[in-house]
């Protein structure tokens, strides 16, 4: 959607050659300021039959280390790019509130 959508997206690190870390996150955007939540991280291992995929748990990603972690991990503007630009629109209001009297 070009003004606002939401859904689920998401990342992979690869860490061996059989080996593929994902994390998978919610998202809200409003006229392209994004807004991200949650953070499943799942490994996918390569089968004869296909891709087999778990969950992991918080032990397991401590484990796997922060490296890969921050490799699956969304950009700053997809994480706070929604609370940036109402904060922007605040201090706009505000300086123009203060500025008329």
């Amino acid at each position: 959607m070009i003004f606002f959508g939401w859904g689920r997206k998401n990342k992979s690190a690869q860490l061996d050659g059989k080996t593929v870390l994902l994390r998978t996150w919610g998202y809200f955007h409003l006229f392209w300021l994004l807004r991200v939540w949650g953070r499943d991280y799942s490994l996918a291992t390569a089968t004869p039959d296909g891709w087999a995929t778990r969950a992991l748990t918080d032990a397991e990603v401590a484990a796997i280390g922060e490296e890969a972690k921050r490799a699956v991990t969304p950009n700053w503007w997809w994480r706070f790019g929604l609370f940036i630009g109402l904060g922007m629109l605040a201090l706009f209001i505000t300086i123009m509130t203060l500025t008329q009297g």
